[in-house]
């Protein structure tokens, strides 16, 4: 980190670049906060609890990945059967799905129809004499789709994580002292093991601790061929 400051103190331009590792770096800090949570009787079987949740979410991750994506691709592919492939693309195949699972459904725009105000047919022009836009086939189908993938996602895959993470959570909580004592000491070995000088200093530490196994294997070597 401290080469980064000095990188943006010499080049203006990477200014921002370097604000941005530094916002991402200080989100890691604030997480590490959780490992001093785990010495204290009531928040340390929580810990374990989010960690646990979090194995348990990846999981489930992959199941909602696949039914997102067949929602995702069909509508993507219904209502923009033209589009060129772009990284914009399968963004767009993500973009809307995800945020549905939070409960954010895009009223205007589950209906092609209802969000395209002008009529369209082929070989068909409006009271103006323009050629109205050609009807995309199987739009109607969309707010169909969209109906079964909620109910499979926000009813069925969320209140089924729900079922596991409560689940996890009284077989934590039923062995919750056994856990705050083993987390307990395991952040007490962890400070006992590391070297003593903080960083930057820390690198005097590592060096002294390779010099030191050197001349142990160099030490041992040497009694192996005397004897």
């Amino acid at each position: 980190m401290w080469f980064l400051n000095n990188l943006q103190t010499l080049h203006e331009p990477y200014m921002g670049y370097g604000r941005v590792i530094y916002c991402i770096d200080i989100i890691f800090w604030y997480i590490r906060v959780l490992d001093i949570f785990g010495v204290n009787k009531y928040l340390g079987p929580y810990v374990m609890m989010i960690g646990k949740m979090m194995i348990d979410m990846m999981y489930f991750v992959v199941i909602m990945l696949v039914v997102l994506m067949s929602f995702g691709v069909a509508r993507q592919a219904i209502l923009h059967p033209d589009e060129e492939p772009t990284w914009r693309l399968a963004r767009n195949i993500f973009y809307m799905p995800y945020w549905m699972i939070y409960g954010e459904v895009f009223a205007d725009s589950i209906d092609r129809k209802t969000r395209i105000h002008t009529p369209c047919g082929e070989h068909l022009y409006d009271e103006d004499g323009k050629k109205l836009p050609p009807c995309i086939p199987g739009a109607w189908l969309t707010p169909a789709i969209m109906a079964c993938y909620l109910l499979v996602a926000n009813i069925l895959l969320v209140n089924l994580l729900i079922a596991v993470f409560n689940n996890t959570f009284f077989e934590v909580k039923s062995i919750s002292n056994q856990v705050w004592k083993f987390q307990r000491y395991q952040l007490i070995m962890t400070f006992h093991d590391r070297p003593i000088l903080p960083p930057p200093l820390i690198i005097f530490s590592h060096l002294y601790i390779l010099i030191n196994r050197l001349f142990r294997r160099c030490a041992r070597k040497r009694q192996e061929g005397g004897t």
